[in-house]
Formats: C-alpha cells, structure tokens, sequence
C-alpha cells in the first residue's frame, strides 16, 4: 500500500460524499418547494376565502412573511428549479389558473389542491427527506468501499 492508493482512495471518498451531498441538496430543495407550495395554497384559500383578497395583494402579502425556494419562484428569481418538466408545468398552470374564476369556485378548487397537497407532502416530502440522507449515506459508503478495494 503505497502513498498514492492511499491518496486516491481518499479522492475517491471525498468525490462519492461530494455526490451524495448533491443528490441530498436536490431533494431537500424538492421537498422544501413543494412545502412552500403548500403553505401558498394555504395562505391563498384562507385570504381568498375570508377577505376576499385579489391575487396581486395577496403575493404581496406573501412575499412579506415568507422565504424559500417557492417564493423565489414565484417572484420568478430562481434559475434552477428543483422539478421535472411535467411537475414545473402543472404548478404553472394552476397558479396561473388562481384568481381566473369567480371566488366560490376558487375556494372549492384551491381547497381541493389544498387537500391533495397534504397528502402529498405528507407521504413524498417525507420520503424525499429520508432518501436525501440514504443517498449520502450510500454514497459514503461507496467511497469507502472504493478506499478498500484501492488499499
């Protein structure tokens, strides 16, 4: 076992950890922007559904309490979002749908959206949180086993 193996192992530990860090980021982000998504469907239904609030005041208010990667996207700030094409352009089209039909219907829709996000980032937020930590713990892992088979 010489210096260099020795070295390269090392390499290979720290660039598998460096993956994994990666992987676990994206999926924190994810789950991170669909909670936020959540909280404005929420804050939407309840200042729609008791004021009567129109939609400009109501992402003013929004971005007032608020920060996070959700609002970033809202304010259109963000570059990287961390979705897929088809899940980016279903939250589009509903957020671009809020304020579009009379305020009954759009209390019944959002509350809707509402119910069905809860159950969503009951079950896949969670889900993406536990696998951010499995795959940086796979990917260690996988360095060392890397660092073994170099010694």
């Amino acid at each position: 076992m010489n210096l260099g193996t020795i070295f390269a192992g090392i390499c290979a530990i720290f660039s598998s950890a460096f993956v994994g860090l990666w992987i676990k980021k994206k999926l924190l982000r994810k789950a991170s922007f669909y909670e936020g998504y959540y909280d404005y469907l929420l804050f939407a239904t309840d200042k729609i559904g008791y004021e009567r609030m129109p939609i400009g005041e109501l992402n003013a208010n929004y971005f007032k309490r608020r920060t996070g990667e959700f609002v970033a996207f809202l304010k259109g700030e963000i570059i990287s979002i961390p979705l897929k094409e088809g899940e980016l352009t279903e939250v589009r089209s509903y957020l671009d749908s809020i304020g579009t039909t009379d305020a009954e219907t759009q209390i019944g829709s959002l509350s809707a959206k509402c119910a069905e996000m809860k159950r969503f980032t009951e079950t896949e937020c969670v889900k993406y949180r536990k696998d951010a930590s499995l795959y940086f713990k796979l990917s260690a892992l996988i360095g060392l086993a890397a660092l073994i088979l170099l010694a």
